[in-house]
This record gives C-alpha cells, structure tokens and sequence, in this order.
C-alpha cells in the first residue's frame, strides 16, 4: 500500500513538474536567442530527481549536496505550480471573454516567471532571518514586594537536517547567547524526522555544547522528533547537555517546575506513547509555577490551572502565505500569546526558528 502511494506521489510530481518545464519552455522559445530546450529538461530532471531522493528516502542519507538542491527545488516547484497553474485558469478564463494578443499573454507569462523567482529568492532569504520576540508573563502573582525575574529564551522547530545544517545552528546558538538567558527552552522537532540527514553530528554537538544559560537547556519532543533513527537522535540530544523531558518534570532553581510532554501524534515511534501528566501534578500540588514544553497547542485543553505556562511551537504560522490564514483557523493560537481567561493557563506560540518542507517562508517570520 504504501508503495502505491509513493508511486503516485512520485508520478503526480513528475507529471507537474513537466507541466512547469512545458511553460518555462514557451516562454524561452518566443526570444530568439533560445535554441537549447535540453538545458531547461536537464536542469529539471536533475533537480526533480533530487527532491525524489530528499523526500522518500526519508532514513538515508543523500549527502548535503543532493539535500539541498532536492529541498530548494521543492520550494521552486511549489512557486512554479501555483502561479503557473493560476496564471493559466485566468488566461484560459479571459480568453472565453475577450480576444487576447499574443504579445500580451507572452508578457503575462514573462511576468508570472519573473515573479517565481522574486518569491522563491525572497522567500528563501526570509526563512534564514530570525526575528527576536518578547513577552513578559507573570505566571504566580507576588505575594510580597519581591518578584523572581527569570529570562528565558523560548525556540522551537529547528528541523536540523539538510538545509538546517550546522552553519544555521550557530547562527541560532549566538543569538540565544547574544540574549543572555537564565534557561533555554526547546519545545519540539528539534530533528526534520530523519537523524542520517545530519551532515555534522559532532559539530552540532559541539554548538549545543555552546549554549550558555544559568540554569540549562530543556527539551521536549516534537512530532517530527520520531521514526527508524529516534534512539540516534535521543543519544545527541543526551550528548549535548540538553535537559530531555519525556512525560517528565523537574524542580529549576527551586522556584520552577519544568514540565516536558512526549508528542501527542508522532510521526514514527518516540519510544512509547505518550503518558498523562495528571497523577504526577496532583502529587506536586500548585505551590510552584510550572512551565509546560508541549509541541502541538492543540493540547493546550489538556491544562487548566492559572500558574501553568504552557510553551508550543509545531504550526510555523503557516509558514508560507495563505496557509497562515488556515493554521489561524484551525488552532485556538497559532502563534504569540494566549490566555482564555485570568484563571486559565498561559500559552506561548512559537513560529518556529527553521523551516519544514520548502525551506522559505512568505507573510511569515521565524
């Protein structure tokens, strides 16, 4: 069954993928200059041959190279089938209403291709900005003059693989540094579900090793944190000096509990399924604020006390405009702060620092 279903996957991307080397073709083929049409089918197919490799073979390595031709042109291709594919539906639609000039609609495709590759530039560019954002929350009202003050430092979803590579690691470890946190938190998907795309381990290693904070770094799994390579994944995080909590919880500096949750619907095997929290909370009662590392807000229900934070990340924000209007839709808070109610928990949506499948990001920020 499931070859079936990469058969069909495979075939339907190569068929659009024709369909977008067809248009690029009649394009180049009104200037002149153009004689080769075997550059254009040879560039696709390479690059269409890649993204194949990227996507099904899912537990191997392809080598860095082939990773990220074959995850860039996925963001190419996407671009390509959906302005393509609209820019087509209105031509088709006005030339049923009024007589088109054949300069005019070369210069409506000349245009929607430029376009393509403004968005896929922009696009890719954007995904490697990271943007600072800050909340203060006060989650225990004092019951004195004095107040602790705790700076954290909340990311999520870094999807380390073949374009989260170990150069954007750094990136992201100097700009946590740059913050000078009292903790760090890591609320899931810390891998992109496949452990062998990792082209240096060690140095990633090394760069979480970076990491400089008073109290630690913590981490909770994501659902893409899963699959045939979990233990690898599991040993770096052990590794690095990360704090994992699986269904676990722990007393920080004597004034926190810090609460990991495993994910709710995992891409693969963590391990085990994912235990409730309830027993443990009535043990530990309400007397310490508890801050909860649980990847996907659509848990958020599963908490009900007013001195819970609850830190999330897994919707990207959509990621790439419109699917930012669907995850706002979908989700009680798809990104930034959240509060039902002054007796109701706290939740903080993260957009996520990386990228999963098309490594760009458009009408969003990570």
């Amino acid at each position: 069954m499931n070859k079936l279903v990469f058969l069909l996957i495979g075939g339907l991307f190569l068929l659009s993928n024709f369909y977008i080397g067809k248009l690029f073709l009649s394009i180049l083929e009104q200037f002149s200059f153009f004689k080769y049409s075997f550059i254009v089918w040879g560039i696709i197919s390479v690059f269409s041959i890649a993204s194949l490799l990227t996507m099904f073979l899912f537990d191997a390595d392809v080598g860095g190279i082939v990773g990220k031709m074959g995850s860039y042109w996925l963001s190419f291709w996407f671009l390509s089938l959906v302005i393509f594919g609209l820019t087509d539906l209105i031509l088709k639609i006005t030339r049923k209403i009024t007589l088109l000039h054949s300069k005019t609609e070369l210069m409506v495709w000349v245009g929607a291709a430029l376009l393509v590759f403004v968005l896929f530039c922009y696009g890719s560019w954007q995904a490697q900005q990271i943007k600072t954002v800050g909340y203060q929350v006060v989650i225990n009202e004092p019951t004195n003059q004095q107040q602790k003050k705790i700076n954290a430092v909340l990311i999520s979803d870094l999807h380390l693989g073949y374009v989260n590579d170990v150069k954007k690691l750094g990136k992201i470890v100097n700009k946590i540094n740059q913050l000078h946190p009292d903790i760090v938190f890591i609320s899931g998907d810390l891998f992109d579900g496949n452990y062998n795309a990792l082209q240096d381990p060690q140095g990633m290693e090394k760069e979480f090793k970076r990491l400089s904070s008073t109290y630690g770094t913590y981490l909770c799994w994501g659902n893409h944190d899963a699959g045939e390579t979990f233990e690898k994944m599991r040993a770096l995080v052990e590794a690095s000096n990360i704090t994992l909590l699986e269904d676990e919880m722990t007393v920080v500096g004597e004034e926190i509990l810090v609460v990991g949750r495993k994910d709710s619907r995992p891409i693969g095997s963590q391990d085990g399924g994912r235990k409730s929290m309830q027993e443990q909370f009535k043990k530990v009662g309400n007397k310490l604020p508890k801050i909860i590392l649980d990847h996907q807000p659509s848990t958020i229900e599963e908490y009900e006390q007013a001195n819970e934070l609850i830190l999330s990340g897994h919707t990207h924000q959509g990621q790439i405009f419109p699917f930012n209007l669907v995850t706002k839709a979908y989700f009680t808070v798809d990104y930034g702060y959240y509060r039902k109610n002054k007796n109701s928990p706290q939740v903080i949506v993260s957009s996520g620092v990386g990228t999963w499948g098309p490594p760009m990001r458009i009408g969003t920020q990570s």
